[in-house]
């Protein structure tokens, strides 16, 4: 691995570039992908590990993260079902900014403690399988959630949303966990890190839905007037979102035919969101969003069916007439 501060540095000015000598076609449920990676990904899967739910292994991007390195900009906001990979992704394209930029100060900031501690864990096992414990990654410092690279100035923090994060720092990276989740001082704490972000610094906002309002759900609408770039992740973009079916899962109803041919959905997958759907109910548009807007609706506590409305609504054709009220 690298030892030498010159060429950390000349991978660091070329994280964003992309490597076509690694251009390959990547076939997965079904479809066929061309994955150009940028040099910083080329780093992620060639250096960093993780682990899954059932061992360690090399981190290859799935198609979700994949989707996020090819558009996501300095500002960002993130829409997503859960654990289709983005937490993760984030924090190994922080690290190596991190270890490849020198004088960089990044922050992940959770909803808690229990999560941030998640998060720092991943963090750290980055580090750990590179095997280096001297020169240029040598590091002062390593507590609960905090690795100091002396010779590199640069720093990594994970933190919780209710610890006054950010304040008195001056960060190059932030990612904000689960932002739906902040609580009620989730506006002052994201507006307090938000300005210890330098001019051409890297945010990311990500979530998985939690109701029809809120700082997120803010946050989602305003993307377009506030300059951040909107990423929505369905349930499918997890390749392991499906189980063996076949044609015993026939016939579909019209929403499972719908949702199949307009996303290509196997029927391993349509197998799959029926299990999910029988046992979470109501919470599933939430758990595992389809549309950047039902999920929305669908999400949070509501004292009505939201299958039952949301069909309702389908039936009742075009209003008669409509009207705007002025609070």
């Amino acid at each position: 691995m690298i030892k030498d501060l010159g060429l950390l540095r000349k991978f660091g000015d070329r994280l964003d570039e992309p490597s076509e000598k690694n251009r390959r076609a990547i076939v997965e449920q079904g479809r066929t992908e061309v994955w150009v990676p940028k040099w910083r990904d080329v780093l992620i899967e060639r250096f960093l590990r993780i682990r899954t739910k059932t061992r360690r292994t090399k981190f290859h991007l799935n198609r979700a993260q994949r989707e996020y390195s090819r558009r996501c900009a300095k500002h960002n906001i993130v829409l997503k079902a859960r654990q289709v990979g983005i937490t993760t992704y984030v924090a190994a394209r922080f690290f190596i900014q991190t270890i490849t930029q020198p004088g960089t100060l990044t922050m992940q900031v959770a909803h808690d403690r229990e999560s941030a501690e998640e998060i720092f864990r991943i963090v750290k096992r980055f580090w750990e399988y590179l095997r280096i414990r001297e020169g240029t990654l040598r590091t002062s410092y390593c507590n609960a959630r905090q690795i100091v690279f002396p010779n590199l100035d640069s720093e990594y923090i994970v933190t919780a949303a209710d610890e006054n994060a950010g304040r008195g720092c001056t960060i190059q990276n932030l990612h904000c966990s689960e932002v739906s989740r902040w609580g009620l001082k989730g506006e002052e704490a994201l507006a307090s890190l938000r300005a210890a972000v330098v001019p051409d610094g890297e945010i990311v906002l990500e979530s998985t839905p939690n109701g029809a309002g809120g700082l997120f759900y803010e946050e989602w609408q305003r993307a377009d007037e506030t300059g951040y770039t909107r990423h929505f992740y369905p349930w499918w973009f997890e390749e392991s979102y499906a189980v063996s079916a076949g044609e015993s899962i026939l016939p579909l109803t019209e929403e499972e035919q719908e949702l199949a041919e307009i996303h290509g959905l196997t029927l391993g997958q349509i197998a799959w969101r029926r299990v999910q759907w029988a046992s979470l109910r109501g919470l599933a548009s939430q758990e595992y969003a389809e549309d950047a807007v039902s999920c929305f609706r669908a999400s949070g506590e509501c004292v009505f069916d939201q299958a039952a409305v949301e069909q309702a609504l389908r039936g009742t054709g075009e209003p008669v007439e409509t009207r705007e009220i002025i609070a």
